[in-house]
């Protein structure tokens, strides 16, 4: 094509102007705010000759005839000129997605106050008419990704690898991404300053094309250098050093920073922190980093408050001290006094055992529980290793040795002693450890069991498995959908070789309504058995009514069997209820009352729940 015949009939066209002034988002200016006089005019919007439903809600977020129509005009006169002045906006809107031959005209219209208005209602009515005559379309025939400093002997990348939107419409989203996910491909291979410098268009109004030219200055390859480190002194440099994944020489890659940064935080050490190249091109091939940590205070006291109808109330106090000896030993003590239970454990941990990702984790558990299904005065003591493999997912497996004295439902003594290696898969992708809207979490556990169950010899497994779901329902966490659902079974012969503590249990908590463990096989005095098999299933509807106030509504079942395998020879008990949630800075305060559908005689009518957090 002869360059100089086109050149009357080419224009140039500042993408730039259509690309960066805006880009699909509302960089609205801060609205004047007055009050109405007597001559205020109320309007209506008409905006016609836009097909495009994105345009369209761009449009109507960033015009000003929309965002300040709640507020009216102080006249006609102003009511044009505002509209006039949204014709810039909306040319540079429509030209981001190809429109470069669109007109904009704006008129606005006086109309008849009713005879019946009222007489405090606004002096004038006005709509507010916005035509746009759209045009063609321009369509991208090229776009080039050039390079200032050659690559390789290659001056240009290639697109192909950065999207598909060539032979496409032109929006300037798509030319922007393309930009974006060059200069970040540049920087994951060693050029961490590689940035665009420039952009030319050239547009075809006779073919109603557009050609583009986007100029990225590569910058030059670094491998790692020295990593420095600022502040947190009362942490160990070594155990630091465990959570970065590059090592001095290699190519460097700015995800590696953001993965390091990451990591840190998660440790729970540090309030903030930073791992950063230096602001401005080192000389030489290599770049160094410097870490920049604002430690966080080590010690965190908790308390907290419950209350159930067939437990009765009760306190519990927490107390965690992080990074005994610099390298984030945590210990953790807890203790619960109720009613019907009192406990206290404590837990160890030692991150980073071994290898990166892996904890040493031990416990101590001292407790009494003395409900309708059994009395216990035990101990137990654990000894584990727990390894996540992705930030979701953790595995772990150990050691526990359990020593109960029990007096079971019936009145018989018993002296239980166990030996367990409990094995477990956990995957958590919820958004919120008290109050998920959305995500998933499971978990799976066996445990076999050997030991004594007063003089006769016991051996046994236990499998338990629990999900967890949760539906944002409108993308704005105001109703959330949760469901639940659990299987768990003892593998015995026998539910005798099972000690009182160790058996299936529901109700309660996993199906309010029903008093705790209550579900299931009763005996002669109406008080439960426990058995070998459980299966439990809970549906919850959440809905924000304020910014500080909840509701939900809920309904679940549960039922226990004697059999290895889920019968339901015993029945299969529902519950549903209603539940109040008060927002606080410290999680949900959650009120729950369950009513048992299908209750029987010992059944109460009805249960009362107050706790933090949400039910699951």
């Amino acid at each position: 094509m002869n360059t100089l015949r086109l050149i009357p009939r080419i224009i140039l066209i500042c993408l730039l102007a259509g690309c960066s002034a805006f880009e699909e988002d509302d960089r609205s200016l801060p609205q004047a705010e007055f009050e109405r006089p007597e001559t205020a005019v109320d309007y209506t919007v008409e905006l016609t000759g836009v097909e495009n439903e994105r345009v369209l809600e761009l449009m109507e977020q960033a015009l000003a005839l929309y965002r300040r129509q709640e507020n009216g005009a102080q006249s006609l006169a102003f009511l044009r000129r505002r509209g006039e002045g949204d014709v810039a906006t909306a040319q540079k809107i429509l030209r981001s997605f190809g429109f470069y031959e669109a007109e904009v005209d704006v008129q606005i219209e006086a109309l008849d106050l009713p005879e019946d208005a009222d007489p405090e209602a606004p002096a004038q009515l006005a709509v507010a008419r916005m035509i746009v005559t759209e045009n063609r379309r321009y369509t991208l025939a090229n776009h080039q990704i050039a390079l200032e400093e050659p690559i390789d002997g290659r001056d240009q990348l290639d697109i192909t690898e950065f999207g598909e939107h060539v032979g496409e419409p032109v929006r300037a989203s798509d030319i922007l991404d393309a930009e974006t996910r060059a200069v970040a491909d540049l920087r994951t291979k060693g050029r961490p300053y590689a940035t665009r410098t420039n952009r030319d268009a050239v547009a075809d109004t006779e073919n109603a094309t557009l050609e583009v030219v986007s100029t990225i200055k590569p910058g030059r390859e670094y491998v790692y250098g020295e990593t420095r480190y600022e502040g947190a002194e009362g942490v160990d440099r070594e155990y630091i050093e465990t959570y970065r994944t590059y090592q001095t020489g290699d190519r460097v890659d700015p995800a590696d920073l953001v993965a390091f940064q990451r990591e840190l935080i998660a440790t729970g050490l540090f309030n903030a922190g930073s791992a950063t190249f230096p602001e401005e091109p080192p000389e030489g091939a290599e770049a160094p980093v410097l870490v920049s940590l604002e430690e966080a205070p080590p010690r965190t006291v908790t308390g907290g408050v419950r209350y159930n109808t067939d437990t009765g109330p009760a306190v519990s106090g927490g107390f965690e001290h992080r990074n005994l000896f610099g390298s984030n030993e945590t210990i953790t003590l807890d203790g619960l006094i109720g009613l019907e239970e009192q406990s206290l454990q404590t837990r160890y941990r030692l991150p980073q055992y071994g290898q990166p990702g892996q904890d040493l984790v031990a416990g101590l558990e001292l407790r009494h529980i003395d409900d309708d299904a059994f009395e216990e005065f035990g101990g137990t003591i654990t000894l584990g290793l727990e390894r996540e493999l992705t930030p979701q997912l953790t595995v772990g497996a150990g050691g526990l040795l359990e020593f109960s004295k029990l007096e079971e439902s019936d009145g018989t003594d018993t002296t239980s002693r166990l030996f367990g290696v409990p094995i477990f898969a956990a995957f958590d992708s919820s958004d919120d450890r008290l109050d998920p809207s959305k995500g998933l979490r499971a978990r799976v556990s066996v445990t076999p069991f050997s030991g004594f169950v007063g003089d006769t010899p016991a051996a046994f497994g236990v499998i338990d498995g629990a999900v967890s779901a949760y539906f944002d329902l409108t993308g704005e966490k105001k109703y959330i959908f949760a469901a639940r659902g659990r299987v768990a079974s003892i593998i015995s012969g026998d539910l005798d070789v099972v000690a009182a503590n160790r058996r299936l249990y529901s109700g309660g908590g996993s199906v309010r309504g029903y008093r705790e463990r209550f579900i299931g096989p009763l005996d002669t005095e109406d008080d439960p058995v426990g058995g070998l098999s459980a299966v439990e299933l809970g549906a919850e509807l959440r809905a924000r009514v304020s910014s500080a106030v909840g509701v939900a509504g809920f309904i679940e079942a549960g039922s226990v069997s004697t059999d290895v395998a889920p019968t339901f020879d015993e029945g299969v008990q529902f519950a549903a209820g209603l539940g109040v949630r008060y927002f606080s800075p410290i999680g949900p305060l959650r009120l729950d009352v369950g009513v048992p559908l299908n209750p029987r005689d010992a059944d109460d009518a009805f249960q009362l729940y107050i706790s933090i957090g949400q039910a699951f």
